[in-house]
């Protein structure tokens, strides 16, 4: 089943690491490119706009019986055009999907049971 979250991850947070998959990973950028990667099933992650358009946001929506677990599908909170410069790109991305997460935690940050890192203090009792 594929894991689905929208919106309550921080949005800074989602462009940080969105920026690392761009310069690390492969992303594969508009909605054909994303949906042959989705039937091929080599996308890891896949983020579609607010604005995508139904037809292909419906594709995404039955992720869950295809048998993809380890997909996770994020509705990016804003429009295409804002999802564009998030990605340093000049022009509106309806879809985009991660197929390789280089040196990213995307899909740590995207994924809905999310805990933060345990920090550990040492401290040395003489």
């Amino acid at each position: 089943m594929a894991n689905r979250k929208s919106g309550s991850v921080e949005l800074s947070a989602v462009n940080r690491e969105l920026q690392k998959v761009l310069s690390n990973g492969k992303v594969l950028i508009g909605s054909n490119e994303t949906l042959k990667a989705f039937n091929n099933k080599e996308a890891k992650v896949i983020i579609h706009a607010s604005n995508c358009p139904a037809v292909i946001r419906w594709v995404f929506e039955d992720a869950g019986g295809n048998g993809n677990g380890e997909l996770v599908i994020y509705e990016y909170p804003a429009n295409s055009i804002e999802l564009g410069l998030a990605c340093g790109k000049p022009y509106p991305i309806a879809s985009l999907c991660v197929t390789d997460t280089g040196d990213s935690e995307i899909v740590r940050i995207l994924t809905p049971d999310v805990q933060p890192k345990e920090k550990t203090l040492s401290i040395s009792t003489r």
